[in-house]
């Protein structure tokens, strides 16, 4: 399939580098607890169905198009060009005449492009559509595609060779990948999202992830495994992919023209709550190291989110941060971390206790060495006197590294440890799902 529109753009020759490294390799219910915070309008009440267009040219000229009264076209996406892999599945329609057409997909990403069959069976109008597709796809918009070729036409018993086409509009997604491709700030940015296994329209959590320095949703997946934990655990994962280096506005963000990194998040909230049907009182924020520090700052300014999980990149300007709410905030941290100092976290950990009204003490425990040839342990630290819809805690991953815990090691040894006593992944959605927007 050819580039999406809005992000046909030039892709830095590192992160090109980086992607085919990743994608070689790749191919070898939340608890209540009193408000934090107002929640955006609510959205519709459920997803519309997938509609298909079929046009035949030609004499009898024939054309199909309505919405599925029944099944469903899968249309998904992939890294690390954010294009569809996959047009699947089948559904019934009305059809042109009455009664009920049928209409069946089997498109894959090959190396001419997507590539497969399609047909259509409109019993009341006589007629018969089917045809060899192999490349040609187009992706007008996310969720769309459309493509016009020869296939093979039967009516009134007899059957030619005539050009014929479809437009597919998933406006019911599917379990699986799906990108997001939006123009903001006058550059053309993306985001990868994974819909659950059982999937079917329902409003469900979302957690944010935001990649750190150089890496992109590919290496972030690879290395971290998030949308492969969310996928049966029944939660929304969406990755966003930062402009450049790094998330502006902290440590290590792309310099020059400001690309409002916080606008793009808001604008992907919308989305996943308006196309997707992301539960707006349950959405949460993580991120490692410049995402982590990313994730701090929206915590001081996004009052959308319900609760926040930064790793190995904590607050840094408080003077700045007046988040006029109690957070919801769990931190991980590692006491070796060669990039981003542990004494960071302990220097930010303070701020988030005093703005949520907490004690001064901690209550201090150590997790069970469950992998003591790692050479780590974990303690975790949990402020006292907290209120109950906004609890402070870092997680102290003594012997850690620069890494994402129980994760894969990113660059071997040469940014320390990688427990695998704690699973990031799991530790960071049994504390955010507790928590949502009133």
């Amino acid at each position: 399939m050819r580039p999406h529109p809005l992000i046909a753009r030039r892709t830095p020759p590192l992160f090109r580098a980086r992607n085919l490294a990743a994608a070689a390799a790749l191919t070898c219910t939340a608890l209540a607890v009193p408000a934090v915070a107002a929640a955006p309008a609510a959205r519709a009440d459920a997803l519309p169905p997938d509609r298909i267009t079929i046009t035949v040219g030609g004499a009898p000229a024939y054309r199909l198009d309505g919405g599925l009264l029944s099944g469903g076209i899968a249309v998904l996406d992939a890294t690390p060009d954010y294009d569809t892999t996959k047009v699947q599945g089948q559904g019934t329609l009305r059809g042109a005449k009455g009664g009920k057409a049928t209409v069946r997909f089997a498109l894959s990403r090959s190396l001419a492009g997507l590539s497969g069959t399609f047909d259509l069976q409109d019993p009341a109008a006589g007629v018969q559509v089917s045809a060899n597709v192999a490349g040609g796809v187009q992706a007008p918009s996310d969720g769309t595609v459309t493509w016009q070729g020869r296939g093979t036409v039967r009516t009134g018993g007899r059957s030619s060779a005539r050009t014929v086409g479809f437009t597919v509009q998933d406006r019911h997604p599917d379990p699986g990948d799906h990108a997001i491709h939006l123009l903001h700030a006058g550059q053309r940015r993306v985001a990868i999202l994974r819909l659950p296994d059982g999937y079917d329209g329902r409003p469900l959590p979302a957690l944010f992830h935001f990649p750190g320095l150089f890496e992109t949703p590919l290496f972030a997946e690879f290395f971290g495994r998030m949308a492969d934990y969310a996928r049966t655990r029944g939660f929304i994962m969406i990755t966003p992919e930062h402009y450049g280096t790094g998330w502006q506005g902290v440590a290590g963000g792309q310099p020059g023209q400001d690309v409002d990194d916080p606008g793009f998040v808001s604008a992907l909230q919308d989305v996943l709550v308006r196309r997707f049907h992301a539960d707006p009182r349950r959405l949460y924020a993580s991120g490692m190291s410049n995402g982590g520090f990313f994730t701090s700052k929206l915590a001081c300014e996004n009052k959308r989110f319900a609760a926040f999980a930064p790793v190995s990149g904590q607050l840094q300007d408080q003077a700045a941060c007046r988040p006029g709410r109690a957070v919801p905030i769990l931190m991980i941290h590692g006491d070796a971390d060669p990039i981003v100092p542990y004494a960071t976290a302990t220097a930010a950990v303070p701020f988030w206790a005093r703005n949520n009204g907490c004690g001064t003490t901690t209550t201090d425990t150590d997790l069970p060495d469950t992998h003591p040839s790692d050479g780590t342990t974990v303690t975790e630290h949990a402020y006292n006197g907290c209120p109950a819809a906004a609890p402070v805690i870092l997680y102290q991953v003594k012997g850690g590294g620069h890494n994402w815990p129980g994760g894969m090691p990113y660059l071997g040894p040469l940014l320390g440890g990688t427990t695998q006593d704690i699973d990031a992944n799991a530790v960071i959605w049994n504390f955010v799902s507790r928590f949502r927007l009133s």
